[in-house]
Order: C-alpha cells, then sequence, then structure tokens
C-alpha cells in the first residue's frame, strides 16, 4: 500500500469515527407548552432521539391523565365523587394515598394549620376552580361569619382515617390537594420523562417546577407579590432540583382595598394576614409546592425555623413588616446566587 493509500485510508477512518461519534453523542432538545392545571405548562426535553417533540407530547398526555384523577372540581374524578358520595367508606387509589401522606406529614408540622380538608371553605369564598383573573371585587363578597363558621364545622384531618387500602371520610368532609398536587404531578412526569430515554430537562408550571439531568444551574425568578405578573423581586440558580412558591397574588380579591387570597387559615376560615410569598426549594417538587403553603401559612419567624430543620430545603418568605415588604431566608439561599430587590 502506497503512503498516499495510507494517508488516505488513515483520513477515512478519522472521517468515520467522527460521524460514529457524533451519532452517539448527538442530542436533540425541543420546549413545548399547553395548558393544564389551570396554568401554562411548559416542559423542555433533551434526548439523543430526533423526535423528542413526540416524548413531550407522551409527557403532556400523562400529566393531563393524573390531573383528572385528581382534579376535585372535575366530575369525572375519583376526588370529586368521593367527595360527593354519600358513602363513608372508600377502596384508596395509590395516588390519593401519596398525597394524604404529604399532607399527613405537613399537617403534624404545621400543627395542623395545613390541612387539605380546607377545600368547603375554599369554595365558600369563590376560589378553586374559577380563574382568579375572573374573580370581580363587585361580585365577590366576604362571607358571612355565621355561614363561615358552620362550614369549618366540616374542617379537621383528623376527621378522616385511611391506609393504603382504605378511606374513611364522614359525609360533608372535603378532600382538595391543591396545594400539593402539581408539584406531585411533576414529580410522577419528572420520573416519567426518564423511563422515556429523556436525559435531561425541566416542567414549569410558574407556581411549580422541577429541573434534571443538566451540569448546568438555571436562572429562576420569584414574581413580585405586589406588582404585575413579569416582574420578579428575586432571583437565584438551581440545578436538578424543585422549585414552588406560594402567593398572595394567585387568586384573589380585593374588597374596600382590602386584598383577600386563596390560602385559607383553617382555625378561623380567613386569608393568611400579612404574608405575601414563600419559595421553597426542595429534591421533591411534591414536597417544595406542599411546604410553600404550610410555610405561608405559620407566623414567618416560626416558617424559616421549620425550614431550616428540613433535610436538603430551603426557603424565602415575603411578609409585611410595619408597612415595608421584609424577607426571611434560609441560609442555603446564598450558596444558589439569590438576589432580592426590595
Amino acid at each position: 500500500m502506497s503512503k498516499k493509500e495510507i494517508i488516505s485510508l488513515i483520513i477515512l477512518m478519522l472521517v468515520v469515527g467522527y460521524g460514529a461519534w457524533q451519532y452517539f453523542h448527538s442530542s436533540f432538545t425541543q420546549t413545548k407548552s399547553q395548558h393544564l392545571m389551570d396554568t401554562i405548562v411548559r416542559i423542555t426535553a433533551t434526548s439523543k432521539d430526533k423526535n423528542v417533540g413526540a416524548r413531550i407530547d407522551s409527557v403532556f398526555a400523562y400529566i393531563k391523565h393524573l390531573e383528572d384523577k385528581i382534579n376535585d372540581y372535575s366530575e369525572d374524578s375519583w376526588l370529586w365523587k368521593v367527595n360527593n358520595s354519600d358513602q363513608t367508606s372508600f377502596d384508596m387509589d395509590p395516588d390519593i394515598y401519596n398525597l394524604l401522606v404529604i399532607a399527613d406529614s405537613l399537617h403534624k408540622m404545621t400543627a395542623g394549620a395545613f390541612d387539605p380538608t380546607i377545600k368547603p371553605v375554599y369554595d365558600l369564598w369563590g376560589f378553586g376552580s374559577k380563574p382568579h383573573a375572573k374573580l370581580d371585587s363587585l361580585t365577590t363578597a366576604v362571607p358571612d361569619s355565621t355561614i363561615l363558621a358552620k362550614t369549618l364545622e366540616n374542617v379537621g384531618f383528623d376527621k378522616i382515617k385511611y391506609d393504603a387500602r382504605h378511606l374513611y371520610k364522614p359525609k360533608g368532609v372535603q378532600l382538595a390537594f391543591g396545594a400539593i398536587a402539581k408539584g406531585y404531578i411533576l414529580d410522577n412526569a419528572r420520573d416519567y420523562m426518564k423511563t422515556l430515554g429523556i436525559t435531561s430537562g425541566n416542567i414549569d408550571c410558574r407556581s411549580s417546577m422541577t429541573f434534571f439531568g443538566t451540569n448546568l444551574p438555571q436562572q429562576v425568578y420569584i414574581q413580585h407579590p405586589m406588582l404585575s405578573q413579569d416582574d420578579y423581586i428575586a432571583s437565584f440558580k438551581i440545578k436538578n432540583s424543585s422549585v414552588g412558591t406560594s402567593g398572595n397574588y394567585q387568586q384573589f380579591f380585593e374588597l374596600d382595598g382590602v386584598r383577600y387570597h386563596h390560602i385559607l387559615n383553617p382555625f378561623t376560615g380567613y386569608p393568611v394576614p400579612s404574608v405575601y410569598s414563600c419559595t421553597v426549594i426542595h429534591p421533591s417538587a411534591a414536597w417544595a409546592d406542599g411546604l410553600s403553603t404550610a410555610l405561608f401559612l405559620l407566623p414567618p419567624e416560626q416558617a424559616i425555623e421549620l425550614a431550616r430543620s428540613i433535610k436538603d430545603c430551603d426557603a424565602v418568605i415575603y411578609f409585611d413588616q410595619n408597612g415595608s415588604t421584609v424577607s426571611l431566608k434560609t441560609m442555603g439561599m446564598k450558596k444558589i446566587g439569590f438576589s432580592e430587590k426590595l
């Protein structure tokens, strides 16, 4: 073989080798959005399969399946049927059981402030399935105190009993998992994405987010609770974790200069005063989601101490103090490039 032929062969081998390397290391990334869970859900996914868009569509269908089961306002859902049944004993659904276990833990952590049986009071205030943008202060009013007190009689997580196979719920007591459901669905959808060969990605539905499989931190913004939706009060960077935010701006109405929002104290039936928003970072989207509401329900100082006691948990809480917006945060927020503009 001549020298020229040897050089040509080497070049050919290099070209084939580079082509093979590109083939085995190539990836495709796509972002798609759908309206699910009463919000816009945006999924970004990276896969070696160029048909990654079809896989994202499969994830949307998976999310819709879980939403249909957990949606307490859909007459076709498991939860609606249980809430509106005259029966008191039910065969347990696995997803409902998982949600009850998380809710039970949050209920105990907060001495009852987090309570998934708040639904009758929630509905009395006119929140729930009605988007906050459609709430009209001219037609929305603070509930009558007598009716509110009567409705509170059906609130209390200790009224229900459950295990992995059965649920006992007195008639009139209703369950809702709005404070956990998005995060729970995101956790399951993220795991489902991995089974589809998606190597990295994120799911963003504004108040709940989860990220996985990336070496690059992602910038996350916390919406300003008292300004427009496009304004932010703080930002930080996150890598392969989850974020949950609860705020007094997500569902509310204003009457006589007072904002009445959807995060209700289960002991009084009234919105939690003075707190504006709470953002939690946790490996589990369900726990980030649930904790953001649970901490919102507590006095800020007590809430941040609770956050500090939870493994792999960081949080920031915004609230009113003598007419000014102030914050409390865990020490871990400094490690992720946290900055705020108060």
